[in-house]
């Protein structure tokens, strides 16, 4: 599962393999993942591969990313599987590669940490209500997302990749605040 070749920061490419609604990286709002409707894509087995800058995540950089230079590789698949109750229904799967940059939670000087690797699957339901209902019988492997006519990939990448970076990391052996200049 290798992303697409990444852009030079501040830039989003993303191709599509199988795909119907025809996305191309030059056909793409600059630095945004496309807008997809969920449940044909599930049905239909696409998938979409990109690179985007977290200067394009401002929610992300927020949080306390260093690097706007940062680059979120990420891939989403449809498919139509079998639940834990045997029944045909269309999920996502979301993975998400990217090396941030943070804030050292004693000194706030920069501290890289190793690639995030992250795969989530997303069953999708017809309503708030039913995914309310079925969230609990899901299991931890699958979240439950409410099927929308238009589901914004870019806001989906950000928020995984958010709740991807740890709360607090600290340098084992802080640098000197010369070191930090």
């Amino acid at each position: 599962m290798k992303p697409t070749a990444a852009k030079p920061p501040h830039s989003s490419s993303a191709t599509s393999a199988q795909s119907g609604e025809g996305w191309e990286a030059d056909s793409l709002p600059e630095g945004l993942a496309p807008e997809i409707d969920p449940a044909r894509f599930a049905r239909a087995g696409e998938r979409l591969a990109g690179s985007t800058s977290v200067a394009r995540m401002p929610r992300l950089l927020a949080s306390g990313l260093l690097d706007e230079g940062t680059l979120v590789h990420w891939q989403v698949q449809g498919e139509s599987a079998r639940d834990e109750l045997d029944r045909v229904r269309q999920f996502l799967v979301l993975s998400l590669q990217f090396a941030p940059v943070v804030a050292c939670g004693r000194c706030l000087g920069p501290l890289p940490l190793d690639e995030l690797s992250i795969t989530r699957r997303f069953r999708l339901a017809a309503s708030e209500r039913q995914a309310g209902l079925e969230d609990p019988e899901a299991g931890v492997d699958v979240d439950v997302i409410a099927v929308e006519p238009r589901l914004a990939l870019a806001g989906l990448i950000e928020d995984e990749a958010m709740l991807a970076l740890p709360m607090a990391v600290f340098h084992e052996v802080c640098p000197s605040p010369a070191t930090l200049n």
